[in-house]
């Protein structure tokens, strides 16, 4: 009788044992989860505010009147001594056939347009 109870007790008590260390350790590993995604979570909203404020500094660069302010001086017209003028005829014997026949039409139709 004293054996068939020592072959049921230890057993038991090592399994006990075995389930209390086991939740211990899924316990810890909870914890360690937690921390992380709060360090992620925090992240994430460092990145979100970073985001936030690119965008308007975006937006605040593309208004008209900053893109004016930006390219102000740089951005004018020719003089008229920089100014040439090509014609088609010209442009496809310097060209040759580096330009397909459809873009030459298209150059054409254009420059026909320009001159309306």
């Amino acid at each position: 009788m004293k054996r068939v109870w020592w072959m049921i007790l230890f057993p038991s008590v090592v399994l006990f044992g075995v389930g209390a260390i086991s939740i211990v350790w899924l316990r810890m590993e909870i914890s360690e989860t937690a921390r992380i995604c709060g360090r992620m979570e925090d992240e994430r909203e460092m990145v979100g505010r970073e985001l936030r404020e690119l965008r308007g500094q975006r937006a605040k660069m593309l208004r008209p009147a900053m893109l004016a302010k930006m390219v102000a001086g740089r951005l004018s017209m020719p003089a008229a001594s920089r100014t040439v003028h090509v014609s088609s005829r010209e442009m496809a014997s310097r060209l040759g056939s580096e330009i397909p026949r459809l873009q030459l039409r298209k150059y054409q139709d254009s420059a026909l347009a320009d001159n309306r």
